[in-house]
């Protein structure tokens, strides 16, 4: 593609995630503000909804079309068979010849004609949310940044390898040297964007204020329930609705945990009509999720998002099977236990924690022991009862875990990712 005097960025927004951290939280701001005279084009999934219009115009972006992901076909097997190398040379040989077979969409085919983007900007490049705008990338010429978004994306593997990419700490560094094939000076850490709430005052809310929110009562202590969702291939029968009965028993039985309350945070890809049931069961159970966007499907707006940071400081403790809001809440400094089984399907629980969860993206903590992981209703009783009584006991645990993840604790991940957009920008064009 011959360079024009056009000046355009594309950036991706694919999940919700994406939308809540660089639209809400504050990185295109910064960038725009960086780059005045640069089209900024939003490609999403939600190019037509007006919520997500309203919230690209709000920091001038340009919404514009952007397929789902590619689950199936020839090319997701490619992307399944590429993801298994670790030969670098190799690696970067197959994603040329992808791109010179793949048949991009007529729509991106005319984007990339009409805007020129002098950048691609992916904010998801582990799963195939970007694989059409990164293949157009690699056709026309146009460097290509990724935005690493989640701490356990890199153990999981890349479908995407754009030319430089943004990390969350040093582990993250080392994963994309030795897992993914990236040479030091194609990394950066910047930290995570989604953290920077954590550590702004001003997203402080009261426990009163919170619980009453949520419908819980600010006296009594509340355990949180944070589900891990149910989307792995093999693995879409797996009940998660075991533990609140679990947790309901132990607060009948046990003195220690009788006056507790149990709020049940909902996963994403958990299935709210499987929990629906549980209300009538057990009326005082209070049950939290995010929102709905057409398009992109989850989504957590900013107002969603406040409230959610404000649950994981507030809890008493989170009892989650292997979920991000392990870490979330060890930032908070709140207790986390993590049940890697199941009372009801014992087989089905090892088949994914075992060779899945902890062998995977879990591991490194696990093998540091940074928080309890228990495998039988008894140890999680302990470890709750522990959690609840003796916070104390595991916060050297939850402060190795926040210092080997969370490097950055200043709320500015969201100026550091704008500010290494804006350099990369200036170094290419």
């Amino acid at each position: 593609m011959q360079r024009s005097e056009r000046k355009s960025i594309f950036f991706t927004f694919p999940i919700g995630q994406s939308i809540r951290d660089h639209l809400h939280l504050g990185t295109l701001r910064i960038l725009r503000a960086l780059l005045p005279d640069v089209e900024i084009i939003g490609l999403s999934p939600s190019y037509f909804d007006e919520r997500f219009r309203r919230w690209c115009a709000e920091v001038d972006v340009i919404p514009e079309k952007k397929l789902n992901p590619v689950s199936a076909g020839v090319n997701a097997r490619l992307v399944r068979l590429r993801k298994r190398l670790r030969w670098a040379t190799l690696r970067r040989w197959m994603v040329q010849w992808e791109a010179r077979r793949y048949a991009l969409p007529s729509y991106l085919e005319e984007l990339y004609k009409t805007y020129r983007p002098r950048l691609v900007v992916l904010t998801h490049p582990m799963t195939t949310h970007d694989y059409e705008v990164y293949m157009g990338a690699i056709r026309y010429g146009v460097p290509t940044l990724g935005i690493v978004n989640s701490w356990d994306n890199l153990r999981k593997g890349l479908t995407q390898w754009a030319d430089r990419i943004s990390v969350w700490n040093r582990i993250n560094y080392e994963e994309a040297l030795r897992m993914n094939a990236y040479a030091a000076h194609q990394v950066r850490i910047n930290g995570p964007v989604s953290f920077d709430p954590f550590f702004d005052p001003g997203w402080v809310d009261t426990r009163e204020a919170t619980a009453r929110k949520l419908g819980l009562d600010p006296s009594r202590r509340w355990i949180t329930y944070a589900t891990s969702g149910v989307f792995h291939m093999g693995y879409y029968g797996r009940d998660e609705t075991w533990l609140v009965h679990e947790i309901m028993r132990w607060r009948a039985e046990h003195a220690a945990l009788r006056d507790t309350q149990l709020l049940v945070r909902l996963h994403p890809m958990s299935k709210l009509e499987y929990f629906i049931p549980l209300k009538k069961q057990y009326p005082d159970v209070v049950f939290s999720f995010g929102g709905y966007l057409p398009g992109t499907g989850w989504i957590t707006e900013r107002e969603g998002y406040r409230l959610q940071v404000n649950i994981l400081r507030h809890s008493d403790v989170v009892i989650t099977p292997g979920s991000s809001w392990t870490i979330e809440a060890a930032v908070m400094d709140t207790p986390v236990v993590v049940p890697v089984y199941s009372t009801i399907q014992p087989e089905h629980a090892r088949e994914q924690f075992d060779k899945f969860t902890l062998a995977a993206h879990f591991r490194p903590i696990v093998q540091a022991g940074w928080v309890p992981v228990t495998r039988s209703s008894e140890d999680t009783l302990a470890a709750l009862v522990e959690a609840l009584e003796a916070p104390e006991a595991t916060r050297s645990g939850r402060r190795a875990l926040v210092d080997a993840y969370v490097p950055f604790r200043d709320g500015k991940s969201a100026e550091r990712v704008a500010k290494w957009i804006y350099e990369h920008y200036r170094e290419w064009t």
